[in-house]
């Protein structure tokens, strides 16, 4: 679920114009497979991998960042909001006000 969410996160952020772009995550394995050359393996984690190594060569810079778990307060909720709506993905050019009082949280973190 989070490489997905990674990928899906990137190819937002560059078909919307990003082109400077923190992408965090506070799950240790997505963040070293993505760090470390996975081409040996051939699954569907490593094809997801890859898909998301291509994206991350375009021109642009993407910094990839390990953050703990009490620190992603957005992702969090967010989280959540999918369970109770029962959705599987929800995309937002702009954060709603509860999202940016939480980002206002994790900034500080």
């Amino acid at each position: 679920g989070e490489l997905f969410a990674i990928w899906r996160g990137l190819i937002l952020a560059w078909d919307t114009g990003f082109r400077d772009v923190c992408c965090e995550t506070d799950c240790h394995e997505a963040f070293i497979l993505l760090k470390n050359d996975t081409s040996a393996a051939n699954n569907d984690v490593t094809e997801l991998t890859r898909r998301i190594h291509d994206l991350m060569k375009r021109s642009w810079r993407v910094e990839l960042a390990l953050i703990q778990r009490t620190a992603n307060h957005v992702t969090d909720a967010l989280a959540k909001y999918a369970v109770v709506q029962n959705v599987d993905q929800v995309e937002w050019l702009i954060p709603n006000n509860d999202v940016k009082e939480l980002l206002k949280y994790d900034f500080l973190d």
